[in-house]
């Protein structure tokens, strides 16, 4: 997916409610509400650390997996995909970290690089609850070395008390940023915030043609100008109205509607491209917390346990059955659940031979911004 646009800071995620003498009565509660077997605190390390989006897992379920396994959940957020992969470049197996998280493009290059490892399915019984369409990604076919954490698509939420017109498309989009929400524009931090450029096109933002690159080059200084801000969790600014036109993941669009009380907040899947993106878990080279991170992953994959992760993030969940679990009202988000033909015309980034050279552009961007 995504990727975040908030610091790094390391939270310290303990939610846990109850002394670790009660461990047993939690794990027997959790037993009851999620049909997960419980684990003595004995079977897992007291600490899991944990590296992925920020504000991505129901603090409810931390919660109770923490009381089911004495263990304590530490996770620290990072800004984008790249972060993630220098930290374990540069750490040598020596991050700190027992599951981290990252999009579909970056994983063949953590496997390549065997920066991350293997997982052992016999302690992750719930990864047969993967969705078929889910499972067995082309980056990695057996599931060897990530398991599927969330999944989404794209698009723009704007304010119709601005922006009075009908907007479907990217093209629309990036009208808008030029007249009426001039100067009150939010771009992902991202190089995918310069993808409309190519999509409004109807061109698939991993071109390798020299014409359709050239010529989103060439739009670039005109469209800085008008933007405030690149975040990609723009969630905040567009409640509070400082934003009234973002780019953003559809769980975070749904996240600020929610937040905000504004009836006039609307989002739109972009056409007639947008992208459609696969978060996954892999465990980093060097984790010293195992069991605990296996544990957690089979934990997430149960469809009670996943329900609550689409309730909370509001992005699609990888597991089987865990619709059954949802209020009516989630099930039928269209900003949780896709329609068929945005995920069909949907996208998935590739690190081919262009990628540096969108970075650049993404560069350029910020830098004509003077953001």
């Amino acid at each position: 997916m995504r990727s975040m646009h908030i610091p790094a800071n390391r939270l310290r995620i303990t939610r846990r409610g109850l002394l670790r003498a009660g461990t047993l009565t939690a794990g027997a509660v959790a037993l009851g509400r999620f049909s997960i077997p419980p684990l003595r605190a004995a079977e897992v390390e007291d600490q899991l650390n944990m590296m992925g989006w920020a504000d991505y897992i129901s603090p409810d379920n931390i919660q109770a997996w923490e009381g089911m396994t004495g263990s304590k959940l530490v996770y620290d957020s990072y800004a984008s995909n790249d972060e993630m992969y220098s930290k374990l470049q540069l750490s040598k197996g020596s991050s700190g970290y027992d599951l981290g998280m990252n999009t579909d493009f970056m994983i063949p290059l953590l496997i390549k690089g065997q920066l991350i490892q293997k997982f052992d399915k016999s302690q992750i019984p719930n990864a047969g609850n993967v969705r078929p369409e889910i499972a067995h990604p082309d980056f990695d076919p057996e599931n060897a070395y990530t398991l599927p954490k969330s999944w989404g698509s794209e698009g723009f939420v704007y304010d119709k008390s601005v922006i009075t017109r009908e907007m479907n498309t990217w093209g629309d989009f990036l009208d808008a940023v030029q007249n009426e929400a001039s100067g009150r524009v939010s771009l992902l931090d991202d190089p995918l915030a310069i993808a409309p450029l190519f999509w409004s096109k109807g061109v698939s933002w991993n071109t390798t043609e020299e014409s359709a690159i050239k010529e989103a080059e060439a739009q670039l200084e005109k469209l800085a100008k008008h933007i405030r801000a690149f975040n990609s969790y723009p969630v905040q600014d567009v409640a509070t109205g400082t934003v009234v036109l973002a780019q953003c993941w559809n769980g975070n669009a749904r996240q600020a509607i929610d937040q905000s009380g504004n009836q006039n907040l609307i989002f739109v899947y972009g056409a007639p491209i947008t992208e459609a993106w696969l978060d996954s878990y892999h465990l980093p080279v060097g984790g010293q917390h195992m069991r605990a991170a296996h544990s957690w992953v089979n934990y997430v994959l149960d469809p009670k346990v996943a329900a609550a992760e689409i309730t909370y993030t509001g992005f699609l969940s990888p597991v089987s059955g865990s619709e059954q679990h949802l209020e009516q009202k989630v099930a039928t988000d269209p900003l949780i659940f896709p329609p068929a033909d945005v995920m069909k015309r949907g996208e998935r980034t590739l690190r081919n031979e262009t990628y540096e050279r969108r970075i650049q552009m993404l560069n350029k961007l910020k830098a004509a911004a003077a953001l």
